[in-house]
């Protein structure tokens, strides 16, 4: 039973690592298919739960959905009402118009315009970014976001 449960997990943590380097790679070949085929070498054989597989292809589908990896971008806007666009369109471009060589978003999260600011690897990278911009954007804060990888 032990064996069965750890071979279980181990399949498991293969698979969840497949999919995480595949939706990585923006391959769309399917490693579990791969896996179970044996590949070139035919060296292992793998059998799965079919919940396993299920939430393997769960985790395929919404992972190909992300676009970008984890980082962190600066929100410098965020306002709802009436003339709310407009002025999520004045802010970037003032924003641009001051830091030309920083990207700028727009979003609109129901019902939020927002602008979000930078492409940061790092917490490191964001603060030092939010430091720059700070005085001319003052209610500006880092946020988690997934950012476009250059």
């Amino acid at each position: 039973m032990s064996i069965k449960i750890s071979i279980t997990l181990l399949g498991f943590c293969l698979l969840w690592m497949g999919a995480l380097l595949q939706a990585q790679s923006g391959d769309s070949e399917d490693v579990l298919k791969r896996m179970k085929e044996g590949g070139d070498r035919k060296q292992i054989s793998i059998e799965t739960d079919s919940l396993l597989e299920a939430n393997y292809y769960k985790l395929m589908v919404s992972n190909s959905k992300i676009k970008g990896v984890p980082g962190f971008r600066i929100r410098i806007f965020s306002e709802s009402g009436i003339g709310a666009k407009e002025k999520q369109q004045r802010v970037r471009a003032k924003f641009l118009s001051s830091f030309p060589d920083i990207d700028a978003y727009y979003r609109y999260d129901e019902p939020y315009f927002k602008v979000y600011v930078g492409d940061c690897r790092t917490l490191s990278e964001a603060l030092k970014l939010l430091d720059q911009i700070k005085n001319k954007f003052p209610n500006s804060f880092w946020v988690p976001d997934y950012i476009n990888i250059q």
